[in-house]
């Protein structure tokens, strides 16, 4: 059994979710890339997620979300599920699309996490040697100058039925912690530091004397290859994410408080006990069975109104 995940509303979060065997189904084309914003912008709307950053590579996504309601499991669950339903149509095959387990969360405790986060995501086209800035990448992102801006996909000509809207509208947000900024100022600030960054990426691959993929070469990749080169991927998977020692010791305080009481309940809960209150946050009890929740305690670090 998988340990419970301590879901809030107004979490700040960074998601990953990796391919089967690192296969290159998600590779860029007008198909692929219709399906995903098709489906990240109904899923967005059905459980009010704020979506900050995204970049679909050809074996991985990375999103970067402010989960208003707490509802970000469901929202993986429906999104992963119509993108492997879809793609698999568009590429005639019917199998796994997606690794084992489920998706990957980190809870972005403070300004400076999210701020490094944000970058790490647009980067990761560049940093992989496909293209020298994010901007170029021609599979489905959103950037700094998408915030504020509403996006109208068509829905894609495979999979999706009459019953499905014929246009997904959803306008992507700037982050939390920057209400002092106006959106063009953050704008500005956001592409500023890509910028920065893309050219120290640009700097290093030429004293290394390595070249770019390309964009013609990203759009020839065959969708059922994979990589040549071994995984350079850590097996450490961090829950949590910030440079201050104090709100990581807190943050681990809290999820081990979280477990420790979850399964007291789930105990109490299985023997048939009355009055069971699962602590706040519990995700699969609280949407599969009749469980009361307590209510939240005050803000924490890694919410939208704490940063």
């Amino acid at each position: 059994m998988t340990r419970p995940r301590r879901h809030l509303p107004g979490q700040v979060v960074a998601i990953t979710r990796r391919c089967f065997d690192r296969t290159f189904y998600l590779r860029p084309d007008g198909t692929m890339n219709a399906i995903a914003l098709y489906v990240f912008a109904n899923a967005a709307q059905t459980y009010d997620i704020k979506i900050h950053a995204l970049v679909v590579m050809s074996n991985h996504i990375h999103l970067i979300i402010t989960d208003v309601k707490g509802r970000r499991s469901e929202f993986m669950r429906d999104a992963m599920c119509l993108i492997t339903k879809a793609r698999n149509e568009d590429l005639g095959r019917k199998d796994y699309l997606w690794e084992g387990g489920s998706y990957r969360e980190t809870l972005l405790l403070d300004r400076d996490a999210l701020e490094r986060k944000l970058l790490y995501t647009w980067l990761n086209p560049a940093a992989a040697n496909l293209v020298e800035r994010a901007h170029q990448w021609p599979g489905a992102i959103i950037l700094p100058c998408d915030w504020g801006t509403s996006i109208d996909i068509p829905k894609p000509d495979v999979y999706f039925g009459r019953k499905s809207p014929e246009l997904a509208r959803f306008t992507p947000q700037p982050p939390p912690g920057f209400d002092a900024s106006s959106l063009d100022t953050l704008t500005a600030h956001f592409e500023a530091l890509l910028a920065d960054a893309e050219d120290d990426l640009i700097t290093t691959r030429e004293n290394e004397n390595r070249q770019v993929l390309g964009v013609e070469k990203v759009l020839a990749t065959r969708p059922l290859s994979k990589p040549k080169t071994a995984s350079r991927r850590s097996k450490i998977n961090p829950r949590f994410a910030s440079r201050n020692a104090a709100l990581l010791v807190a943050a681990i305080a809290r999820h081990r408080a979280f477990l420790t009481a979850y399964d007291h309940e789930r105990q109490r809960w299985l023997k048939g006990k009355k009055r069971v209150e699962f602590p706040c946050g519990t995700v699969w009890l609280r949407r599969n069975s009749p469980v009361k929740c307590r209510d939240p305690d005050a803000p924490e670090a890694g919410m939208a109104c704490t940063m």
